[in-house]
Order: structure tokens, then sequence, then C-alpha cells
């Protein structure tokens, strides 16, 4: 029989899992309903087919660097420990995430832009591959 304080731990873990998996989804579904428009803004051509599958393109490009992360963040991990892993990997997500955000249109700044846009999902991807690493099943 658990504990008080340590069935509260593992709901309190569970919330932290189901939050991550939720923010995760989230990015896909916001991702794949503004898809069309990120393709106009960024991916600009004569199709509006070829825009929206650069728009995918970059989104899945994302996915390339989590087996990377996981391998360069999880070194670093285990050098310098979890909460310094935590803090790197947030703080890369969140310049991946803010250069996206503010990176100006193809129309403002051309070939840029979808440049910087594919920098970005790089780096969100590379933090994301933390998950990997951390995960019971990965340090098996």
């Amino acid at each position: 029989m658990l504990t008080s304080e340590e069935r509260r731990a593992k709901i309190g873990a569970v919330i932290r899992v189901a939050s991550g998996n939720f923010l995760e989804m989230y990015d896909f579904i916001v991702y794949g309903y503004y898809a069309i428009y990120i393709g106009k803004a960024f991916f600009p051509s004569g199709s509006s087919f070829s825009s929206l599958m650069l728009s995918l393109v970059t989104f899945g490009v994302g996915y390339l660097m989590r087996p990377l992360g996981a391998i360069v963040l999880g070194a670093y991990i285990d050098r310098k420990g979890r909460r310094q892993g935590l803090l790197l990997t947030l703080g890369l997500m969140a310049i991946g995430t803010f250069t996206i955000a503010a990176t100006p249109a193809y129309a403002a700044i051309g070939i840029a832009a979808p440049l910087i846009v594919v920098i970005g999902r790089l780096l969100q991807g590379l933090s994301a591959g933390r998950s990997f690493h951390s995960s019971p099943a990965w340090r098996c």
C-alpha cells in the first residue's frame, strides 16, 4: 500500500508526463491547422500545394533531430545532471520557438525566412530529443 506522500508523488509524475504529451500534441494540432498559412507566409511558390508541403516538411524536419538530441543532450545530462540538462533543454526550446515566432515573412526578408524557420524547428527537435534520453525505456 502506498503512503499519501508516495501517492502524491506518483500522481504528480503522471500529471507532468500527461502535460508534456498534451503540449506535444497541441504543437501537432496547431501547426497542422495553420500549415497552409505558414506555407503561404514562409514558403510562397506558384503552387499552394508545394507551399503546404514545404511547410509540413519543415515541421517534420524537427523530428530528424530528436535522435541527435537524445545523444548530445543525454551525454550532457549524464555529466552535468538532470537539472542543468532540463535548463539547457528548456532554453533551446525557447530559443527555437522564439526564432520561429519572430521571423518576418518571406515577403520581408526573402529566402532567409524559410531558412530561419527551419533552424528554429531543428533547435526544437534537438531539445525534444531529451525526452528520449530521460525515458525509462531508453535507459534499459
